[in-house]
């Protein structure tokens, strides 16, 4: 019964219950996550051109700011529950915007960027591995990196550790988050000649980072990103 639940009665709902917005996460952050998942693109100097893959877009929570603004067939989203992205469609955008933009979609639940045989200028995994084990969050990042354009860059939020934090022993644990130290992400990275970066942008619960496959595109993204409003230079392949 509550799938069908207004957006704000659905506030009083718990992270996972089974309704559109407390499925992807607290409810009452629906709004918030996406308009900082959005800014952050913004900030990085996303354009209409750009091509974008939503890595765990759920029911739309940024793809409702998203696919408006870029052109027609230039957003992608992963997501294994295709109920979620149908109600999103549903009660937040309504169903003319997919016959619009034309989205594409994948239920692909293998972690795997390279899904759709197309490179992106960006790819987003907001709370993805805040929930994920370290072989699902190896193949993440390894796959983002050879999804992304050789100026791309792949965004995800993630739980910090300290440096001698202990790997997840299980796979994926949400609704509960799992801290991964930074210097194993580096490792990960290195092994796929990827490079990490942290970001100095607002999250209500975990940290930002970026990964490029050249770490030239990560020079412009200092502490003062979105500052007045300016987007970050960007390097050009």
């Amino acid at each position: 019964m509550t799938r069908h639940l207004s957006p704000t009665d659905a506030n009083a709902l718990k992270a996972g219950d089974d309704h559109y917005r407390a499925y992807v996460g607290p409810p009452g952050r629906y709004g918030l996550l996406g308009l900082l998942q959005m800014n952050l693109l913004t900030a990085l100097g996303l354009e209409e051109t750009d091509t974008v893959l939503d890595f765990g877009c759920g029911s739309l929570r940024l793809g409702r700011c998203l696919i408006p603004f870029l052109l027609r067939g230039r957003y992608f989203g992963i997501e294994p529950h295709d109920w979620l992205i149908q109600d999103g469609f549903t009660h937040e955008t309504g169903g003319q915007l997919r016959t619009l933009k034309a989205p594409l979609f994948s239920n692909d639940a293998n972690f795997d960027c390279t899904v759709f045989n197309t490179r992106f200028d960006f790819i987003m995994a907001q709370s993805i591995i805040t929930h994920s084990g370290p072989d699902q969050t190896a193949k993440l990042i390894r796959t983002a990196g050879e999804a992304l354009k050789e100026d791309g860059l792949f965004l995800f939020s993630f739980i910090l550790g300290e440096d001698d934090t202990p790997l997840p022993q299980a796979e994926w644990t949400y609704p509960h988050n799992v801290p991964y130290p930074k210097p194993w992400l580096d490792q990960i990275c290195a092994e796929s000649g990827l490079t990490l970066k942290l970001l100095n942008w607002h999250h209500p619960g975990a940290q930002w980072a970026a990964i490029a496959r050249n770490p030239q595109r990560l020079d412009a993204l200092t502490p003062e990103l979105g500052l007045a409003g300016k987007p970050a230079e960007r390097w050009r392949a």
